[in-house]
């Protein structure tokens, strides 16, 4: 649980080109140990959206858990800045 902690913290202070978002976290999960590769889905979710923040899921295989979070994109839509992760 401490690994899956400290990856949240890490994916709080993410900032990277808007098309890259699922993979950087997906790459934080794997780095922090939290499961391997093949065992997490990361998908865009629509109904999580609030203001200007796009929302997003990271279902891990390896146990009931997921991760919810929400990026917002710069003026000129090229970065995108992680704003809020919760522990499903």
């Amino acid at each position: 649980m401490a690994n899956l902690m400290d990856a949240i913290e890490r994916i709080k202070m993410l900032e990277c080109p808007t098309g890259q978002v699922e993979q950087r976290v997906a790459e934080i999960l794997k780095e922090y140990g939290v499961a391997k590769g093949e065992d997490i889905r990361i998908k865009r979710e629509i109904a999580l959206d609030s203001d200007n923040s796009q929302g997003y899921s990271a279902h891990l295989n390896n146990g009931d858990q997921s991760i919810r979070f929400l990026a917002t994109s710069g003026l000129d839509d090229y970065v995108a800045k992680v704003v809020d992760v919760k522990i499903q």
